[in-house]
């Protein structure tokens, strides 16, 4: 009668391989979250020169200003940001 013994590296793939579901696993519970508080949204309002920046009233100006026929703005302030907008991509 022969008896077969157990071969250690079946026993080494067995653990491998279990270790890498469990691995597997825990990479998928960890999400990244963040959370910004409600100072920190009021502050977003505020622009880096110590101007209050509020979009809705800038938005209201600019739409009368468009239906008015009052908005102007320098062509050639405009040609540059485009320039220097595409020169950055």
């Amino acid at each position: 009668m022969k008896i077969n013994g157990v071969n250690p590296s079946k026993i080494v793939n067995l653990y491998a391989n279990n270790k890498k579901t469990i691995e597997k696993k825990e990479q998928v519970q960890q999400k990244d979250s963040i959370q910004i508080s409600s100072v920190a949204k009021s502050l977003s309002s505020y622009s880096i020169d110590d101007k209050f920046i509020n979009s809705k009233e800038k938005i209201e100006r600019l739409k009368s200003e468009i239906s008015n026929g009052t908005y102007n703005k320098d062509s050639k302030l405009v040609a540059a940001k485009i320039l220097e907008e595409i020169k950055q991509k």
